[in-house]
């Protein structure tokens, strides 16, 4: 017996050895080498003798994603059956070791013939939208009336601020559970067991946190203040969550003046009204568009959010409109609404009417800038801004210069800067008509002397000019 054994051993020892200087031998071997896999080989369960390793993935592949799996619930009822998975698979570094991770194997399949089976991991890289979307919108996780999971929170819409409890959901969560399928796949299972319990969120907040019942008393403590903007018809107020938002972080009812700063940059984004085109219907009976200009509502940014600062910080209601630092006529409104006071320069018919009180007060036919020499008069909405008698008029270049000129006005009615404005014309004998085509002003609005002393008197600083073609 013991003979026997010893006898045994030896052979062993020898197969051993034999398999061992085999496998050496393989190594160098073209079939080691080649891009294939060894002939007779199968992959779980799949036959890929000698296919290239490209060919091979392609396989397993198809094979793979030909399968199905079953998901069962808690009483062992089939809740859903996915086959045609459309994944694509991490396996290529398998495919290319497995000689190597079975090599004595893969050399006694080459030179005694034996088939050899493995097995390798079927990672999923990624899956098709079309089968993420099959696997999410199963019809088992729709059933019944789906509800979010929330977190408990102070409803800041309610001057009194109560805490809106959180909520249980149970809603699953679906792109867990695609996660987990996708393993499933990956490891070759056939039968998933499903567990709602483990896909359901739970609230983070509850309505006994402390720090959410700290929020709550800094709510009732600083966001019942109103502070209101009028602004003609767009008038409002700054809501709660408005109100908090410019307020500094540590629920001291503080201002925080970087969050103010910029809420006064977009006040004055959005409400700020100069050389915006507007349509007008001018008392002449002509309606236009009008752009340009300098009259209008201007916010005042800085200043602004300065006030705002010390609004906040009073912690008292506040109605008021915004820091101006220009405005229009009557209430503030984004139309044109200039009341029914103004002059009115017509540019294409080179006329010129004034209206006090909606009625016409005044008429007479001018002459505007050059169009020739590019001194068109600047069209647009503007108000008189300097009146001034017996004044000479100096422009254009140096003196001495071509496009240099002096001029003496008895009226002076200035509407833009200190260069554009309507002025008598004593060196004209005509007004109207195409006049200003070719020989016009340099960008000012003549008017004939027996007429510029008459509207002089009528009208003041202040007064709203409308310049339009």
């Amino acid at each position: 017996m013991k003979k026997a054994l010893i006898i045994i051993a030896a052979l062993l020892a020898a197969m051993v050895a034999a398999a061992g200087i085999a496998a050496v031998v393989y190594t160098h071997s073209d079939d080691y080498k080649a891009d294939r896999l060894p002939d007779g080989m199968t992959i779980n369960g799949v036959n890929v003798s000698g296919l290239s390793y490209d060919d091979a993935a392609d396989a397993l592949t198809d094979a793979q994603n030909a399968k199905h799996l079953q998901v069962v619930g808690p009483l062992d009822e089939t809740l859903a059956d996915y086959t045609d998975f459309d994944c694509t698979y991490d396996i290529e570094d398998q495919l290319k070791n497995i000689k190597k991770d079975h090599l004595i194997a893969s050399a006694v399949d080459h030179y005694f013939h034996v088939p050899l089976s493995a097995r390798i991991v079927m990672n999923v890289s990624e899956c098709s939208d079309d089968f993420a979307d099959r696997v999410k919108n199963s019809e088992f996780l729709k059933r019944g009336t789906i509800t979010e999971t929330q977190d408990a929170y102070v409803d800041m819409d309610d001057p009194a601020f109560p805490i809106i409890p959180e909520v249980y959901g149970n809603k699953t969560d679906e792109d867990a559970y695609l996660d987990d399928i996708l393993h499933a796949i990956s490891m070759g299972t056939t039968r998933f067991e499903f567990d709602e319990s483990a896909y359901r969120s739970t609230p983070e907040v509850k309505s006994d946190d402390p720090e959410l019942i700290k929020f709550q008393k800094y709510c009732r403590k600083y966001l019942n203040q109103k502070i209101t903007y009028e602004l003609g018809k767009e008038t409002f107020t700054l809501s709660a969550k408005e109100l908090n938002s410019l307020m500094k972080d540590d629920q001291s009812g503080e201002p925080d003046q970087t969050k103010v700063d910029n809420f006064a940059k977009a006040l004055k984004a959005e409400y700020d009204i100069i050389g915006t085109e507007r349509e007008f219907k001018s008392l002449t009976g002509k309606t236009y568009k009008v752009n340009g200009g300098t009259y209008g509502w201007i916010v005042d940014e800085a200043a602004e959010a300065e006030q705002l600062a010390k609004d906040i910080s009073s912690h008292k209601d506040v109605s008021r409109e915004p820091v101006f630092s220009q405005k229009g006529n009557g209430e503030y409104s984004k139309t044109l609404e200039i009341g029914n006071t103004y002059i009115d320069v017509d540019l294409t018919k080179q006329h010129v009417v004034y209206f006090e009180s909606g009625k016409k007060k005044f008429e007479c036919d001018c002459v505007s800038g050059c169009v020739a020499a590019g001194h068109s008069t600047p069209t647009g909405v503007y108000s008189i801004n300097n009146k001034a008698r017996n004044i000479k008029l100096v422009g254009g270049g140096p003196k001495k210069s071509k496009t240099h000129y002096e001029s003496f006005v008895s009226y002076w009615m200035c509407f833009l800067g200190n260069g554009y404005g309507l002025h008598d014309a004593t060196w004209r004998s005509n007004f109207g008509g195409d006049i200003y085509k070719y020989s016009g002003s340099h960008g000012c609005v003549n008017l004939p002397p027996s007429k510029a002393g008459e509207l002089y008197s009528m009208i003041s600083v202040g007064t709203i000019v409308i310049v339009h073609n």
